[in-house]
């Protein structure tokens, strides 16, 4: 059977996670697919976790250790998480989940080489600098996303429409829908310009949407 990569002792869980979160912060900007939201998920996660890690390493009740045991759990489904959508994929290489203690995918797989699923999305205005986009597969009357596939999400702010996908200045990787987008109270007022499309765990990219805009309140 093979071994989980994630330890399961109390004291090697915080050592592996770190040095994983440590070697994503420094090399986020070269491997540039991934967004800055879901860093810092996955840093929040386990640092609420580090908080009692350290409370239970010295006199503690059975409470803090419950609370522990908690926080860890949830650390791990993020990093997890995190690992299967995106460490997985170009650029990180081989060599980076080797020094990260993650595994690398396997080399006979052949599918999800080609992304044929179309996203559906709709935006929902709700509350102050939010703007919501609700998205599913175009072609399910079901399933919200693609097996293996998350939303690609990339907006800009102008007056005008964009002419090419170059002028999108902003990309978010969804793994929820709906997901929200939130804006300084400054772009109040502003119009937003949205597109989307599947990417699978290998970074490929599925059809655009048709662009979508709305006010951004």
């Amino acid at each position: 059977m093979p071994t989980d990569y994630v330890p399961g002792t109390v004291d090697g869980y915080p050592k592996f996670a770190s040095n994983l979160i440590e070697k994503v912060k420094a090399n986020q900007k070269s491997w540039t697919h991934i967004p800055d939201g879901d860093v810092k998920n996955l840093d929040s996660a386990f640092q609420e976790y580090m908080q009692y890690y350290e409370i239970t390493k010295g006199p503690c009740t059975s409470a803090d250790i419950k609370e522990r045991n908690r926080r860890q759990k949830e650390s791990e489904k993020v990093l997890r998480a995190f690992v299967k959508n995106h460490l997985h994929q170009d650029p990180v290489t081989d060599k980076d989940r080797d020094e990260m203690g993650i595994p690398n995918p396997k080399t006979t797989r052949t599918q999800h080489t080609e992304v044929k699923a179309l996203v559906k999305f709709t935006i929902v205005i709700k509350g102050t600098n939010n703007v919501i986009v609700d998205f599913k597969d175009a072609d399910s009357a079901n399933k919200a996303k693609p097996t293996g596939c998350n939303g690609l999400i990339k907006h800009v702010i102008k007056d005008t429409a964009p002419q090419s996908h170059e002028e999108f200045t902003h990309s978010t990787l969804a793994t929820r829908t709906p997901h929200t987008l939130e804006f300084p109270n400054e772009f109040s007022g502003k119009r937003v310009w949205i597109v989307m499309c599947w990417q699978n765990a290998r970074g490929i990219l599925g059809r655009w949407t048709e662009m979508q805009t709305a006010i951004i309140p």
